[in-house]
């Protein structure tokens, strides 16, 4: 389950913003403060309750995602005990069968041991009495030998059969022990799933209603308001970006290995009005994936939406992929565990994930430029990589 929100979007560093910790252990969430008084304390607060709204939101898709994973999990851990308990039952039933064959030829082969002394004797003699000639005596001696070695190896083959079926039996009851206590494990991390499923659920709810409060007082601004505080957040965002970069040049030194800056392009960032870039793709999956996404340009943003008319950031770029046959993770900290490529290395239909720890991911198109679902005042939209948020990290789907 999603908790449907009203807003989200970037912070500004200097907001002033009173909000619930919604997760004690998550760093990025604002802790509580004043009341906005101001218009520019109102915008700054709300753009920050917006951006903890959103890591929120990441938390909470993961959360869900958990949920349905553990009961899966759950389902499989049910469906090993039953086919155990049947395959005990067999094993069972062999040992069983094996050891009927043991005690039926151990009962011939008593017989045949009480009475081998006189019999084999007894038999020898008829043998010698009534052989027409020497010849006969010894065929018939010879063939009461092999009825004899016959009979004791069929028994010492019924004993290693029932030996085998023991054995059997112990490794299945063994087996059976085992996906018991899987089971256990996997109840109970369904339930634990579950439990921290519902205490997002609280927190985002706590959280969603100090958004409201932020936009109503957000929503007095103009529109001019706005958009410069839109614009002046982007850029925040980009100078975070080119300071990362630097520190870590500076710190690897020329040869070694720091991500390179990217630079943005000439053309001015795409509006929601203004037309699409075209972008050749490296392959026609890229290609279908990019297209998919750029249609969405002008596309209304929605807390936890993948679809088909509304958008969350991972949810555009999984179903943009998903419309070029491949399934990626739903959520930004998923698809930050595909392949990591470096920036300068980006081609169009590539992932690029923000912030630490991860919570926004946007499209890479080329020439220096992102498609993105970013936030409820915007509707997706294309931009330079640096204006995305911080922690620019590149990934590949294929």
């Amino acid at each position: 389950m999603v908790v449907t929100t009203v807003a989200l979007g970037f912070g500004l560093a200097p907001a002033v913003v009173a909000v619930a910790d919604p997760v004690a252990t998550d760093p990025g969430v604002s802790e509580p403060a004043a009341e906005p008084t101001t218009s520019a304390e109102a915008q700054a607060a709300w753009l920050q309750a917006t951006e903890d709204a959103e890591a929120l939101n990441e938390q909470v898709l993961l959360a869900d995602e958990k949920v349905t994973t553990s009961a899966a999990a759950v389902d499989a851990a049910n469906g090993a005990v039953t086919n155990a308990v049947s395959a005990v039952a067999a094993a069972e039933q062999a040992k069983l069968q094996a050891q009927a064959v043991v005690e039926s030829y151990s009962e011939k082969l008593d017989s045949f041991a009480n009475a081998s002394f006189r019999g084999a004797r007894m038999s020898q003699l008829s043998s010698l009495l009534t052989a027409e000639s020497a010849d006969d005596f010894l065929d018939s001696v010879t063939a009461l030998d092999r009825v004899a070695g016959e009979t004791s190896q069929l028994l010492l083959d019924a004993r290693d059969a029932k030996a085998a079926a023991d054995a059997a039996a112990a490794a299945e009851a063994a087996s059976k022990a085992q996906a018991e206590i899987a089971q256990q494990q996997a109840v109970t991390a369904n339930a634990e799933a579950v439990a921290a499923q519902g205490s997002l659920a609280a927190s985002k709810t706590e959280l969603d209603a100090k958004v409201v409060q932020y936009r109503a007082l957000y929503d007095q601004l103009t529109e001019a308001e706005r958009q410069a505080a839109i614009a002046a957040e982007e850029a925040r965002l980009a100078a975070l970006a080119a300071a990362a970069a630097a520190q870590a040049a500076a710190a690897t030194g020329p040869a070694g290995g720091a991500t390179p800056s990217v630079t943005p392009p000439t053309t001015s960032p795409t509006t929601p009005s203004a037309p699409t870039p075209t972008v050749v793709a490296p392959n026609a999956a890229a290609q279908a994936a990019v297209d998919a996404a750029l249609s969405k340009v002008g596309a209304r943003y929605v807390f936890g939406s993948a679809g088909p008319t509304t958008f969350d950031c991972s949810g555009l770029t999984s179903w943009a992929w998903k419309q070029a046959g491949v399934t990626i993770p739903r959520t930004s900290s998923g698809q930050s565990g595909l392949p990591y490529v470096p920036l300068d290395q980006l081609q169009p239909g590539d992932l690029i994930t923000y912030y630490s720890p991860v919570h926004h991911v946007a499209m890479y198109i080329g020439n220096g430029q992102i498609v993105h679902a970013s936030t409820e005042s915007k509707p997706v939209y294309v931009t330079t990589i640096a204006k995305g948020g911080p922690n620019p990290t590149g990934h590949r789907v294929r």
